[in-house]
């Protein structure tokens, strides 16, 4: 006759086996114990180690990002560098034409007004009405090179008043009763004087007297006729005339 495993037979076994599986499995842990072995303290690792992980990967975003600035930093400054090196390139090149510009102009007035330290290039006369009158004396430089000269100039006119001869200060003249006018020039300057002529006179020259700390202790005098002066106005330049000594 053949015997049958009822349920309770069943659930006796399931129940062995469980018993056993977790008998083995304690014996399992134990023995991981005894070899230095503990779940807490691997979970514990396991969570730090994520841990790092984790701020690793952020550090090495933010050095991501660093580097990509940087980079385009190093762009930019390459490129400033570039354009200012390329400007300071040009603005040599410049003063290196401006200055044989200036050799060549320098040339040109040494030839046609000499050496002299300081000469009347030009005078001229315009006529502002109201018997009022503009003196424009152009002074040129060409002794000391690259050197500013400083002086003053003053004038008077000659001519004839009431049919007698006579000669009027800069002082009777001048509109702000100014006897001289200073200047300073490098290699030209043009100097206006600003007149009155009083009633009934009639101009006949123009008597020039300058100095500067280039000329001497001497002024330099000289004479310029007052017609072909106010002709002058129309395009035509005056020089010099007779130095009255």
């Amino acid at each position: 006759m053949k015997s049958r495993l009822t349920a309770s037979h069943w659930r006796r076994l399931a129940g062995l086996l469980v018993g056993a599986l977790l008998l083995l499995y304690g014996a399992f842990e134990y023995g991981r114990s005894v070899a230095g072995y503990s779940v807490l303290s691997s979970l514990t690792q396991r969570q730090a180690l994520a841990s790092r992980v984790d701020e690793l990967t952020r550090e090495m975003d933010s050095l991501q990002r660093r580097l990509a600035a940087g980079a385009v930093t190093r762009q930019v400054d390459q490129e400033a560098q570039s354009e200012t090196q390329s400007m300071i390139g040009e603005l040599q090149a410049e003063l290196a034409r401006q200055q044989q510009d200036l050799e060549f102009y320098r040339g040109l007035v040494e030839e046609k007004f000499g050496s002299g330290s300081l000469k009347v290039q030009e005078l001229s006369i315009k006529d502002d009405g109201d018997a009022r009158y503009t003196v424009a004396v152009t002074l040129v430089q060409t002794a000391v090179r690259d050197a500013t000269a400083s002086g003053s100039l003053t004038l008077a006119i000659s001519g004839s008043r009431g049919g007698s001869l006579t000669e009027l200060k800069l002082g009777d003249l001048s509109v702000d009763g100014s006897d001289r006018v200073e200047f300073k020039v490098r290699y030209f300057t043009t100097v206006e004087v600003p007149l009155k002529l009083p009633e009934g006179f009639k101009p006949a020259a123009v008597q020039l007297e300058y100095r500067s700390n280039r000329s001497g202790p001497e002024p330099v005098r000289q004479s310029f006729p007052w017609a072909q002066a106010l002709a002058g106005d129309a395009g035509t330049s005056l020089t010099p005339g007779t130095a009255a000594e």
